[in-house]
C-alpha cells in the first residue's frame, strides 16, 4: 500500500506544473523532493494512470535485463529508467543491477517468500498406515523418528499429569 493516495500525488504534480519548483512544492505538501520528482516524471511519461500503481509488483527476469540493457545503452540514470519503464522505486533497479553483476540472469529470478510449508499430516498418516515391509530405508527412518517423537511427547505429558496430581494431593493434606 502506498503511503500517499493517487489523488494526493496528482495534486502535488499539478501544483509542480503550476509553480515549477520541486523544493517549493515539496515543502508545501511536506514530502521529499525526490518523491515529487518521481511522481512528475511518471506523470509526464505515462500520464495520471502511473500514479495509481498497485503496491508490490513482480517483474520477469527478462524485463529486468531489458531495463538494465536499456539503461546501459541509453546512458540513463536510475530515476530516468524508473520513469521510462514506470517502476515505482528507482532503488529497485539498483538492486537488480547488483544482483545481475553478482550472479547473472539467474540471480534475477524471484525467490519464494516466507517459511517453507510444513509437511502435511496426511503424509505421516500414509506412512504409518503402510506395512513396514513396503517402506524404503528413508521412509522407515522417517517413520521411526516420528514414532520416537510421539513416544517422548506422550511420556512428557504423562509426567506432567503425574506431577499435577501429586501437587494437588499434597495441597489437600
Amino acid at each position: 500500500m502506498s503511503k500517499h493516495s493517487p489523488q494526493f500525488k496528482l495534486e502535488v504534480v499539478n501544483d509542480y506544473l503550476s509553480f515549477g519548483s520541486y523544493l517549493r512544492v515539496a515543502k508545501l505538501y511536506g514530502v521529499h523532493t525526490t518523491d515529487v520528482r518521481n511522481w512528475v516524471m511518471a506523470y509526464r511519461l505515462h500520464g495520471s494512470s502511473s500514479l495509481y500503481q498497485r503496491g508490490y509488483q513482480q517483474y520477469a527476469p527478462a524485463f529486468k535485463v531489458e531495463v538494465l540493457e536499456y539503461m546501459r545503452t541509453q546512458g540513463l540514470s536510475l530515476r530516468s529508467a524508473a520513469g521510462h519503464f514506470n517502476i515505482a522505486a528507482p532503488s529497485t533497479i539498483l538492486v537488480w543491477r547488483r544482483l545481475y553483476n553478482e550472479g547473472g540472469i539467474t540471480a534475477l529470478q524471484s525467490k519464494p517468500q516466507g517459511r517453507p510449508p510444513m509437511s502435511k499430516r496426511s503424509e505421516i498418516q500414509a506412512l504409518l498406515a503402510k506395512p513396514s515391509e513396503q517402506l524404503t530405508h528413508e521412509e522407515l527412518l522417517r517413520k521411526s523418528h516420528y514414532l520416537e517423537v510421539e513416544n517422548a511427547y506422550l511420556k512428557k505429558l504423562e509426567a506432567l499429569a503425574q506431577q499435577k496430581y501429586l501437587a494437588r494431593k499434597s495441597k489437600s493434606k
